[in-house]
């Protein structure tokens, strides 16, 4: 009796140590990623409820936080069950709306004088049962990088701009206009190696009007390397005419 209830203890204390084995190298794998990526390689996850934070997207490797440390104000909302199949990746799944104020910001943490790309997400997904056109029939609002106006919001897209960190936070503001509550659905920051983007100082950023791949049959790509990632929207080789129209454009300079 006394050597089955030695081998079933030990059978146990086996298994047990297997667990933690595992779950070691979990940790360990999570804590390593996250120390590959620069300190201010940010992706933002809007509208993620905090116990959920940290999770890695499984077609980049990139980590994804919540968003509760960057804002302090909003409503967490998730796009319709119905909606969920047509937007595959996790993080534009859940969203943060604006309700109340008409300037809510995003705090970002900078390094002054870095160059920054800085991009945010747009999915409405029916998220408050607005009806037909995505959500999007009246809807529009305003970002602003800092004090610069950066772009209109009205329809399911994702915008960007590069700009110089002039302090050690970059406000990054969705502005009530009137026609219905901003939302955002993700928030990431990039670090640019400086010799990116040579035109764009302290005083001048720049917003993206379109990004072209010339050459490629797939409808959408993902690059991510250990410095950016980009989205590109891409035109066949017969749209090479257009790549005038793959340009940045100024934001109005500003005192900064």
């Amino acid at each position: 009796m006394a050597m089955r209830w030695f081998q079933a203890f030990s059978k146990l204390l086996s298994s047990i140590a297997l667990i933690l084995v595992l779950f070691a190298a979990f940790v360990l794998s999570i804590v390593l990623h996250a120390a590959a990526q620069p300190a201010d390689f940010l992706s933002i996850d809007c509208g993620l409820e905090a116990n959920y934070s940290g999770y890695k997207d499984a077609n980049t490797g990139i980590v994804y936080v919540s968003d509760e440390p960057y804002v302090d104000s909003g409503e967490n909302h998730r796009i319709a069950a119905d909606q969920e199949s047509r937007w595959g990746d996790t993080n534009l799944r859940t969203l943060r709306s604006f309700p109340s104020g008409v300037r809510n910001c995003y705090t970002l943490p900078t390094r002054a004088g870095t160059r920054y790309l800085v991009r945010l997400s747009f999915v409405h997904g029916n998220y408050d049962g607005g009806g037909g056109g995505g959500g999007w029939s009246t809807l529009s609002f305003d970002l602003y990088l800092g004090v610069d106006r950066w772009a209109t919001v009205d329809k399911d897209y994702a915008h960007e701009a590069v700009f110089v960190a002039w302090a050690s936070w970059a406000p990054v503001c969705l502005i009530n206009t009137g026609s219905g509550t901003p939302f955002v659905s993700v928030v990431e920051l990039r670090p640019l190696d400086g010799a990116l983007y040579p035109s764009v100082m302290a005083n001048q950023s720049m917003a993206r009007y379109v990004r072209c791949s010339i050459g490629d049959n797939n409808k959408f790509i993902t690059r991510f390397s250990e410095a950016v990632d980009c989205l590109g929207q891409l035109l066949a080789e017969a749209a090479f005419q257009k790549l005038k129209s793959c340009s940045w454009d100024k934001l109005p300079q500003t005192g900064r």
